[in-house]
């Protein structure tokens, strides 16, 4: 140790500092021209086909309650959900709505706006005893949305259709 302290005196620091910096400058440009190169032992005629993924963007809808009107033994349904993570990348897209129930069922196409989306669906029929009416956005644009946006509807608990 007292040697390595002598010659450093003796000589200096300064090329040993040099020595160092030359071997990270090289170890540096090897490891550019390995990835330049590939690096690869394979051929470069290889036989593997590539397959492209799909690629989904994720984005979040909040469902909120519907709203309902009766007139009579009637009720109208109005479905909402809002925007919310990455939803507003989708703006003027069109976006496929699936309803269940009586009267209502089918796949309903709306255009997805700054304020969201609402379907008002009905009128429905409330006689014939307890039912559940329910929608849920199933795409838009295409693509399907990150969490669940099912959202269900039912009669009021004051009905006298029976």
């Amino acid at each position: 140790m007292w040697r390595l302290r002598l010659l450093l005196e003796r000589v200096g620091w300064k090329p040993f500092a040099i020595g160092a910096g030359i071997v990270v400058l090289v170890a540096v440009a090897a490891g550019a021209a390995f990835a330049v190169l590939g690096g690869n032992d394979e051929p470069s005629t290889s036989t593997t086909t590539a397959v492209a993924q799909e690629r989904t963007n994720l984005y979040y809808l909040r469902a909120v309650a519907p709203g309902t009107r009766v007139t009579g033994c009637s009720m109208r349904i109005r479905f909402t959900w809002k925007p919310d993570y990455h939803a507003v990348q989708y703006l003027g897209a069109d976006a496929i709505i699936t309803v269940t129930g009586t009267d209502i069922a089918g796949s309903y196409k709306k255009t997805f706006t700054r304020r969201g989306l609402s379907l008002d669906v009905g009128p429905v029929d409330l006689t014939g005893g307890y039912k559940v009416w329910s929608a849920k956005v199933t795409a838009m644009d295409g693509d399907p949305p990150g969490n669940d946006t099912t959202v269900q509807a039912a009669p009021p608990t004051n009905s006298n259709c029976q």
